[in-house]
C-alpha cells in the first residue's frame, strides 16, 4: 500500500497540470467573429447542427430546426471541428448587424416522430464588424 501512495500523488498532480494546460471549454459552441466571416467551433463530442440568421430578418422567418440528419443537409459540425460562415451568405446581413446562431444536437429516439430528439436549439447572438473584408 505504501508504494501506491506516491504513484497516486503523481497521477493527481499530472491531472491538475493537464487541467491547467488544457482547461475544459464551458460552451458547447463558440463563435469567432472575423473580418469576413463567422467561425463556429464545436467543442463537444457530438455533431452539432446549426443555423445563422440576421437578428431583424429572423422576425419574418418561419424557421424551425431540422429533426433528422437527412433533413439537415450538410450543416452539421463534427466534434472538435469548425465551420466557416461568410457574412455575405447570411440573408439580409449588413456590416455591423447582429446575427443569431442557433445550434442543436440530434439524439436517436425511437419514440420521436422522425426517430430523433432535439437537444436544443440553443442560441448565441453576436455583433458583426462594421468594417468587413468580404471574399477573403
Amino acid at each position: 500500500m505504501k508504494k501506491l501512495a506516491p504513484r497516486f500523488v503523481i497521477l493527481i498532480l499530472l491531472g491538475i497540470i493537464v487541467l491547467i494546460a488544457y482547461p475544459p471549454l464551458s460552451q458547447p459552441m463558440t463563435i469567432d467573429v472575423r473580418p469576413s466571416k463567422l467561425v463556429l467551433f464545436n467543442n463537444t463530442v457530438d455533431t452539432l447542427q446549426y443555423a445563422v440568421f440576421e437578428r431583424k430578418a429572423l422576425r419574418f422567418a418561419n424557421w424551425k430546426p431540422c429533426d433528422h440528419p437527412r433533413l439537415c443537409s450538410d450543416r452539421g459540425i463534427k466534434p472538435g471541428l469548425t465551420r466557416e460562415v461568410p457574412y455575405e451568405i447570411i440573408y439580409r446581413w449588413d456590416p455591423g448587424a447582429e446575427v443569431i446562431i442557433y445550434w442543436w444536437h440530434l439524439e436517436p429516439d425511437t419514440t420521436a416522430q422522425n426517430g430523433y430528439r432535439l437537444d436544443g436549439p440553443y442560441d448565441i447572438t453576436v455583433a458583426t464588424p462594421k468594417k468587413v473584408l468580404l471574399g477573403i
